[in-house]
């Protein structure tokens, strides 16, 4: 380094402002027994002393490529040198607006500015743009910053793109990647990565993703899924098998169906860990008139789902279990996936649930009073009264129940009981919790009479007794029955235990519960 440069720096150095502002700019260019470093151009450029001077501004400007000031966080700067009335900081802001904002309109101006200067590449925008038709301005404009090479139109977009995706504007998103896609000669990695980001905004959003070709949209799902990119297989995985992403139809992401290709790309994104993956890959083996249907498979891929923590498939998979149930073992089973799904705020699980329970007439409030007026006189009896009027018990099920052991994590099981003669009538029933607050009175009431096992049931004598002394408090308190124990008919019952019985009398929540 020459001996004038060395005292250069060392007055930089010493803090004065022309010597740092001659420093940075030589830096920023190269040259002149300087190296080109940006970053320590920059350093120099942003020192108090100079950074406000309007020079300053053009200087850095007017030195670095357009998306090297996006990158560097200079977009102040270009402001400041464009007002200052550098036509070529004009000309960089006015192609940056338009770009951002997917309009030649919003950079016109300093366009129309930079052009009026003597400009060259300012004033072939202008021209292109004139000469266009105003649906095809922004192409127009595209078109020509392209062949002049004075700006990289695709990187400009993808910094804009990116900005949009941080700054949360979906639309403006969308409208970057439709500038940078325009021009593209081959679809880039970030390009394709912004683009799947776009897809499951959407998705997530409902949005329509209007200006985004198909064709675009398929062959950046592509790219990203030959990274290993497990959301955009599962988007275009759906696509080929023709099921909607949120409100994006199939052939918004892809120009044809293909069942196999698109399984294929179904199963990659559910051994990646996209678990809704698993419920789209049930759906397209549970439909008949599929190519690829297989019932066997198809359950599997539900169960697979639902062990995932999908709701959807939990309330599926427990639905087909109940309507088949020939046993208690598969009505709990069936239950327990209900309750899981209705857990997750799944509305037709819940409604499901609601058909297995017996419902009792009377105010809630009345019974709870009712109730704590038995309490004073038989605590057992109102901790039966409780679990009736919370599960739909029959009089002669809350009397029998035996709540230690009929307690499940999704409710109660009533058990077979031995005072009935006929099998059917007296099989054990699968009663689900309808609120969290029945599931707490039934573990009180374990508690309670787990407490007292070592007694035997002298605290509350066998079935008879209980029954005589049920009547005999109602008698003296004045309570009907009605607004404890339900009621109901032998068939009624038996359809509660037989899962075709009783998807016959569901079969309107029951149809809602397997189509949702």
């Amino acid at each position: 380094m020459r001996r004038q440069d060395i005292q250069l720096l060392t007055l930089a150095r010493q803090g004065d402002p022309a010597a740092r502002s001659k420093a940075g700019r030589r830096y920023l260019v190269g040259g002149d027994g300087f190296p080109r470093h940006v970053a320590t151009g920059i350093e120099y450029l942003s020192h108090p002393s100079v950074r406000e001077l309007p020079e300053t501004a053009c200087a850095i400007a007017e030195s670095l490529p357009l998306q090297d000031l996006l990158d560097l966080k200079q977009e102040d700067a270009l402001h400041k040198a464009a007002a200052a009335g550098s036509p070529l900081a004009q000309f960089k802001l006015g192609v940056w607006m338009a770009l951002t904002r997917s309009s030649v309109t919003a950079g016109q101006s300093w366009l129309e500015t930079a052009a009026a200067a003597g400009h060259v590449e300012a004033c072939q925008v202008m021209a292109a743009v004139e000469g266009a038709r105003s649906d095809r301005a922004l192409e127009a404009m595209v078109e020509s910053i392209q062949s002049s090479a004075a700006v990289d139109v695709v990187q400009v977009a993808v910094i804009a793109a990116r900005q949009a995706r941080e700054e949360g504007g979906l639309d403006q998103l969308v409208d970057c990647l439709r500038v940078a896609l325009m021009v593209v000669p081959r679809l880039t990695h970030a390009l394709s990565d912004l683009v799947v980001a776009a897809v499951l905004w959407a998705e997530r959003e409902k949005h329509s993703l209007r200006g985004l070709a198909p064709d675009q949209i398929e062959a950046s799902l592509e790219l990203a899924v030959v990274r290993g990119d497990r959301d955009a297989a599962c988007l275009l995985g759906r696509a080929r098998c023709g099921i909607d992403s949120g409100t994006l139809a199939p052939a918004r992401l892809a120009t044809s169906l293909n069942l196999r290709k698109g399984v294929a790309l179904l199963l990659r994104a559910a051994d990646a860990g996209r678990d809704d993956a698993w419920l789209a890959l049930y759906a397209t083996h549970a439909d008949h008139r599929s190519s690829v249907s297989n019932p066997q498979m198809a359950r599997f891929f539900l169960e697979k789902a639902a062990m995932a923590g999908q709701s959807e498939a939990q309330r599926k998979l427990g639905a087909l279990i109940l309507r088949a149930s020939n046993s208690v073992v598969e009505s709990e089973q069936a239950i327990a996936w209900l309750h899981a799904a209705a857990n997750q705020g799944d509305a037709h699980a819940q409604r499901l649930l609601g058909s297995l329970v017996l419902p009792l007439p009377g105010s809630e409030s009345v019974a709870r009073e009712a109730i704590e007026q038995v309490r004073q006189a038989d605590p057992w009896l109102a901790v039966r009264l409780t679990l009736a009027r919370d599960f739909g018990l029959t009089k002669l099920e809350a009397l029998s129940v035996d709540p230690v052991e009929g307690r499940r994590p999704w409710g109660l099981l009533v058990g077979q009981n031995p005072f009935i003669a006929q099998a059917r009538l007296s099989a054990p029933r699968a009663v689900p919790a309808l609120t969290p607050l029945a599931l707490q009175n039934l573990a009180r009431a374990a508690a309670l009479f787990e407490q007292s096992r070592g007694d035997g049931n002298a605290f509350e004598g066998d079935l008879r007794r209980r029954s005589v002394r049920q009547r005999r408090v109602f008698e003296r308190l004045h309570l009907s029955e009605d607004l404890f124990f339900a009621n109901a008919s032998s068939r009624r019952l038996e359809a509660f235990r037989l899962g075709p019985k009783w998807a016959f009398r569901a079969r309107q929540p029951l149809a809602l519960a397997l189509a949702g």
